[in-house]
């Protein structure tokens, strides 16, 4: 039977989003900038506050605010079909991608505010994904001490091909679009490395959606924020986040582990071994098992096995 959902209007709602097999749906650095440019130009479309955000490797959490629940249930359906269309398309995949349900809770009161801003800013401390929660870059928290700070790459110090490409970024932020896989992709080539992070920059801060002036209503300062962070894990009791308790961290060091042995298949896109044949992800399974120390459900989760042949057929580590 449907339960109803909780909702207060103009309080904040914990959203939470998983992959619908627990599968891992992030891998490289366009499927994070996709999302987050499909996520922040939905959320202005439909009138949606965002206070926080993090995009962990197979689920995503966010802190919203908005006067209607249908808004906010209209804006989750719609940031998700689009980013789904898009990442289906570029891979040549059908099917659903993120769980059809998304879990929520409403949030009342400072304190329980607070408490999930720290939830979900140490998400990737709790998995191993960084030592402290500013150090990593997809919870946003980095960006958001700009923003407040009001600093952004100055861009006289570019290269050309960089100013051009921050010219279609203020474009496409401007018309309240996005750029899908293959444009974002032609931006990208030919960027050295530090182009290439200085691009990803100019996007999120293009195309920021964050209420901070809402968020450091609930804290003195951002380092008052960053503070607590720092002295408590946070607890959400209130949402069923499926949880497994291996580190996060093993995902990076298999995706440095297949670019470093067979970089002809991914020296670019990780996310395709996802559609290759069950055989071949087999034979990586048994590569992965060998070269890295994650376990076989890892594993699985980040080369899309199923699960019941998954445990039944693939072998320990010889």
């Amino acid at each position: 039977m449907y339960k109803k959902r909780k909702f207060v209007p103009g309080e904040c709602m914990h959203i939470y989003q998983r992959e619908v097999k627990g599968y891992n749906i992030f891998y490289d650095l366009e499927d994070f900038l996709v999302f987050y440019m499909i996520f922040s130009t939905t959320a202005r479309h439909y009138g949606v506050k965002v206070m926080m955000m993090c995009i962990m490797p197979n689920h995503v959490h966010s802190l919203l605010s908005s006067d209607s629940l249908k808004n906010i249930s209209n804006f989750i359906m719609r940031y998700t079909s689009l980013f789904v269309r898009e990442y289906n398309r570029d891979l040549g995949r059908k099917g659903q991608l993120f769980h059809k349900s998304f879990g929520s809770a409403p949030k009342k009161g400072g304190k329980s505010i607070r408490s999930t801003i720290v939830y979900i800013g140490n998400n990737p401390v709790e998995k191993s994904l960084s030592s402290v929660a500013e150090g990593y870059k997809w919870n946003f928290l980095s960006y958001i001490k700009r923003k407040i700070d009001g600093v952004r790459m100055p861009v006289r110090y570019v290269s050309e091909r960089l100013r051009y490409v921050f010219k279609v970024i203020d474009s496409t932020a401007t018309r309240g679009s996005y750029l899908n896989y293959s444009h974002l992709r032609r931006l990208m080539d030919n960027l050295n490395e530090q182009e290439r992070d200085s691009l990803t920059d100019y996007i999120v801060m293009s195309f920021f959606p964050f209420e901070t002036d809402s968020l450091m209503g609930f804290y003195k300062c951002y380092e008052d924020m960053i503070n607590a962070m720092h002295s408590t894990a946070g607890n959400e009791y209130d949402i069923k986040e499926q949880y497994y308790p291996e580190t996060d961290k093993v995902y990076e060091y298999m995706a440095e582990v297949l670019r470093r042995d067979f970089g002809d298949k991914f020296s670019n896109q990780i996310r395709n071994v996802i559609m290759l044949p069950l055989e071949i992800k087999f034979d990586l399974a048994k590569h992965l098992l060998r070269a890295t120390s994650a376990s076989i459900y890892q594993i699985s989760r980040f080369l899309h096995m199923p699960v019941e042949r998954r445990a039944a057929e693939t072998p320990d580590s010889e």
